[in-house]
């Protein structure tokens, strides 16, 4: 069971073959927490693989969210401040 989630985002571009126009577009992902491990749409990472978290925003609308692990700095997309999720890794990493 997951005890905490996190929406991020993915950015892809794709062209309009009718307009010749390239678009692009927010994929909506999430990252979840469970006791033992971190998950992500493209990793999973086991809870003492993870470090720390961090979080930089950049403006009022997009930040990032920076899972320090044994396997490097993942970055991931948010538009939200992932504080409840981080104070929650907290409480994991320290049992």
């Amino acid at each position: 069971m997951e005890l905490e989630k996190q929406q991020y985002v993915k950015f892809r571009r794709e062209m309009d073959p009718i307009n010749l126009e390239q678009k692009h577009i927010e994929d909506v992902c999430y990252v979840y927490l469970y006791e033992d491990k971190i998950v992500t749409d493209e990793q999973e990472y086991e809870i003492h693989q993870v470090f720390d978290l961090s979080y930089r925003m950049l403006s009022e609308e997009y930040g990032f969210f920076y899972l320090h692990t044994a396997k490097g700095v993942m970055t991931l997309n948010v538009k939200d401040e992932p504080i409840e999720f981080i104070k929650k890794f907290r409480e994991v990493e320290q049992k």
